[in-house]
């Protein structure tokens, strides 16, 4: 489980985020919606241990993420918006670097990255290097390159965003068997469809939806119970339109 508590970042005396606190279970997704600049990218940042907020903490099953870094971060794997160097790589020789990072044994390694490929649907691209790639293949090895060191919390940063609309349903589908496996996930989006996509699923779970708006929750609860509300209100309005 993932646990925020209180957390507040501030930049020169000037608060981002301010007593932000909340939970995401085992199998759970969390989308974060909020328009550009509302600090959803910096959640994301301090939820990866990558940003120290400025007071409140964040655990991870119960251990304190920024107290135990070497403890918590192998749990974690975190899919920025934008893909960022290694131009000259190939995909395979950038999932070994990767591989060998996670200190994957050497035995296993090679198996690892075939799996990875043959998941994500890019056996085809291994030797292309990296530079080539379209936005959407480089948006797919990362999710393979995430995949080598199994995180239990998957952070991710508009990931429908730069894929066409099949890629979008594949991706979303991935994101289900995610939860299914039992992962902690947590997406931020900018985008009232992703919202849509990523909670409207078949899966028994309820997905949460918080909303970020002046660096606190504007609302945070489950899909379904934000939908019920807003239809009680006015049945031609969605909660996105009256909180976003």
């Amino acid at each position: 489980m993932l646990e925020v508590q209180n957390l507040s970042k501030s930049f020169d005396k000037k608060p981002i985020l301010t007593e932000l606190t909340f939970q995401v279970a085992a199998g759970e997704c969390l989308v974060l919606l909020g328009k550009n600049g509302s600090g959803k990218t910096l959640l994301l940042n301090i939820l990866a241990t990558l940003v120290e907020p400025t007071s409140g903490t964040v655990s991870m099953d119960g251990i304190d993420a920024f107290a135990n870094l070497k403890q918590v971060r192998p749990s974690i794997g975190y899919i920025p918006v934008a893909f960022e160097g290694y131009p000259e790589l190939s995909v395979v020789n950038y999932l070994n670097f990767f591989a060998t990072a996670y200190k994957l044994k050497k035995s296993t390694r090679v198996k690892a990255i075939e799996a990875v490929l043959e998941l994500m649907d890019i056996q085809h691209l291994r030797e292309i290097k990296i530079g080539v790639l379209s936005t959407g293949e480089r948006q797919r090895l990362l999710f393979a390159k995430t995949f080598l060191h199994e995180p239990q919390l998957w952070l991710l940063d508009a990931p429908l965003t730069p894929l066409d609309p099949d890629g979008q349903v594949e991706m979303t589908e991935l994101l289900g068997e995610l939860q299914a496996m039992g992962k902690t996930i947590v997406v931020a989006t900018n985008r009232l469809e992703d919202v849509h996509r990523l909670c409207s699923t078949d899966s028994h779970i309820e997905n949460l939806v918080g909303i970020l708006k002046n660096g606190q929750f504007a609302v945070f609860d489950t899909f379904s119970k934000l939908q019920q509300d807003a239809t009680e209100v006015d049945s031609e309005k969605s909660f996105l339109t009256m909180y976003f």
